[in-house]
């Protein structure tokens, strides 16, 4: 494997993690009703995410793009599941992070 894809997928992989953070973060703090910066940052994250992805690029990652271009044509959930789960890992965290924000916003309005 080259040493340019290998360094894409741990990139991808450490972004994977940040985004699946800000989407524990926000049910976390729906769940205790905690408003603070970090949540913020966290909504904003998965904001922006969801902006990039769906509006700008279709339901596909951003990162696909520049996968191609040095050669490697694995989407990034298909290194670790099943053909089927893979291409529908997007949408499944896209309806995750829509019911989180929903729940935190019921919980944070009503007090």
């Amino acid at each position: 494997m080259k040493t340019s894809i290998l360094l894409l997928r741990i990139i991808h992989g450490l972004i994977a993690l940040y985004f699946l953070i800000c989407l524990l973060y926000i049910y976390y703090c729906a769940i205790l009703k905690i408003g603070n910066l970090l949540l913020d940052i966290a909504v904003i994250s998965v904001l922006i995410e969801g902006v990039l992805l769906y509006i700008f690029n279709k339901g596909d990652c951003v990162l696909i793009h520049v996968q191609r271009k040095i050669g490697d044509d694995k989407p990034f959930f298909s290194l670790f599941l099943p053909e089927k789960m893979a291409k529908r890992a997007i949408p499944y965290f896209a309806v995750l992070t829509i019911i989180g924000l929903i729940l935190l916003v019921a919980r944070l309005v009503v007090k």
